[in-house]
């Protein structure tokens, strides 16, 4: 699929909100409806009742509804600090994509938008798994080592 045919482009390519910049829009990667449908699947182990599961993450959070958008940057990369791991963004099943943690931490507000998005963030590895909800929360989560018999 191409950016320009991807339901939520216009966050990024319209000029009424906060346009990214080309080059970094062409490192992200709108993925087919077949592909989201299965990231959306996996990204439903990873919830709990309110949240990221805690019996498989040790959770960080953090409220951004009244905080700089810079402090949550800063907060996303001391999360992860390797800015181009590649991820996998989930809002939906027909909506997902891949782009680098580096790029989703810096335009972090231009994915999650408060009142509408919950989404879903995690790595090839699945070491960590990142949520926002809509209600202004981010969630980071480090998949918790389980004890050797």
């Amino acid at each position: 699929m191409s950016l320009k045919d991807f339901p939520l482009a216009w966050r990024w390519t319209d000029e009424k909100y906060t346009p990214i910049p080309l080059d970094v829009l062409l490192r992200i990667e709108p993925l087919e409806f077949a592909l989201s449908d299965a990231l959306f699947e996996q990204s439903l182990a990873f919830n709990g009742t309110d949240g990221l599961n805690q019996s498989l993450f040790s959770i960080k959070c953090l409220e951004t509804s009244d905080i700089d958008p810079i402090h949550a940057t800063n907060w996303l990369l001391t999360c992860h600090d390797d800015k181009e791991t590649r991820i996998f963004l989930s809002w939906g099943p027909r909506t997902a994509i891949s782009t680098t943690w580096g790029i989703f931490a810096h335009y972090w507000d231009s994915f999650c938008y408060p009142a509408s998005d919950d989404l879903t963030v995690w790595s090839e590895s699945l070491d960590w798994v990142f949520a926002y909800q809509h209600r202004e929360l981010m969630q980071f989560g480090k998949r918790q080592k389980l004890d050797s018999p």
